[in-house]
């Protein structure tokens, strides 16, 4: 896997390298069914977020990235329509399984991600969805390790986080190891 592009994140005004992805809570918990598209190697998430900490609250601030978003206005009428043909015995059971199946491939639709189409502003949005560590690197890279987020550099912070509320922000120094 190539190492991968990290995020921004804003910190006491000051410009970090978020190496979390607090956005895939988001896509998890969300009801929108969104299936994004790896721009390159170096962006398998399929997007890129730019984020902000401001009294101690967690806002995405912006996002970039496409895919395809189900409608399921669609889907739900086309599979009404399947079932009125399967109870008129217009189609068979197997048919009706096939034509779901076709159905549901043909409900997406294609999306750029955007504050504006995910949340309906252009203002920042509190990300009250995401609760964990976010972990940011900072200063010299001492080991570069072409997967993931791997590679270790001089300094890191940490902030923890709770529902979109940091608890608790850490400072760690990383030593080089020679071994």
């Amino acid at each position: 896997m190539t190492a991968q592009l990290g995020e921004t994140l804003w910190y006491n005004g000051e410009k970090y390298r978020m190496i979390s992805e607090p956005f895939s809570a988001f896509l998890y918990k969300s009801e929108m069914n969104i299936q994004l598209y790896a721009p390159n190697t170096a962006v398998l998430r399929g997007y890129i977020g730019e984020w902000k900490i401001e009294d101690d609250k967690l806002y995405l601030t912006g996002i970039q990235g496409s895919g395809r978003v189900e409608n399921k206005e669609r889907f739900r009428l086309g599979r009404l329509e399947l079932r009125k043909k399967l109870k008129a015995g217009e189609i068979t059971p197997q048919e009706n399984g096939h034509l779901l199946k076709s159905l549901k491939k043909s409900c997406y639709e294609p999306i750029d991600l955007s504050l504006e189409s995910l949340f309906g502003t252009t203002e920042k949005v509190f990300a009250d969805w995401f609760t964990g560590t976010l972990r940011c690197t900072y200063g010299d890279l001492l080991n570069y390790i072409h997967l993931g987020f791997a590679s270790t550099f001089s300094k890191e912070l940490l902030l923890d986080v709770e529902a979109g509320l940091v608890t608790a922000v850490r400072h760690i120094e990383n030593q080089k190891d020679f071994c």
